[in-house]
């Protein structure tokens, strides 16, 4: 396992944790949350989802992307105000 592999466990493991029922039980606090940064893990028995800010969404799928990508094709879907 590389060693950014190993940090991004640790961010995973550090975040808050709520039910599916907390999380609807609480869900306008908790998504105004999200709204203003904080990131969370949401867990179904043996199965978990993350639930991010988007704009950490976009940080990690740029982290991702190879080096030959255009440059201006990330702009064109990340530079604007649309969906946020």
């Amino acid at each position: 396992m590389k060693m950014k592999e190993l940090e991004e466990m640790k961010e995973l493991e550090e975040l808050e944790s709520f039910t599916v029922e907390e999380f609807q039980a609480d869900f306008d606090n908790l998504i105004n949350r999200v709204e203003n940064g904080e990131s969370f893990i949401i867990r179904d028995g043996n199965r978990s989802a993350v639930i991010v800010p988007f704009k950490e969404t976009i940080k990690y799928a740029l982290d991702s992307l190879k080096p030959d990508v255009d440059e201006e094709v990330i702009h064109i879907h990340t530079d604007h105000e649309e969906g946020s």
